[in-house]
């Protein structure tokens, strides 16, 4: 078995959340949350079972990227493959809440950069 690591949260800059809110509600029917908790930041869910992201309000656009979160059971462990597969570390596992879990950046051996999240 390959194990959990399946896509977990999406995270899309954007210079308006209510705009996005509108738009991504018109066009996909998508279920946007804008009181959150978190400023400049409304959570996303694609589909009942499907994965879920946010649109975080950002100045620029960091060249029109977005961040794509991949699940994982233990996020230093996956780091430690990460580096040795020619990958590098962007941000250290850091706490969301109790709530949301952890999460942490890495930038994969082709330049990306991705994320990973997990509850524990």
């Amino acid at each position: 078995m390959v194990g959990n690591h399946n896509f977990a949260h999406i995270e899309l800059p954007v210079d308006d959340v209510s705009k996005a809110k509108e738009f991504y509600e018109k066009v996909f029917d998508w279920e946007v949350t804008i009181e959150t908790g978190f400023e400049d930041y409304a959570f996303f869910r694609e589909s009942e079972d499907g994965i879920g992201g946010a649109f975080q309000k950002a100045e620029k656009m960091l060249n029109e990227e977005m961040i794509i979160y991949i699940s994982t059971d233990d996020i230093g462990k996956t780091f430690e493959k990460i580096i040795a597969a020619g990958g590098e570390i962007i941000q250290e596992k850091t706490k969301i809440s109790d709530e949301y879990g952890f999460y942490g950046k890495f930038k994969d051996s082709c330049g990306n950069i991705l994320g990973l999240w997990t509850r524990n």
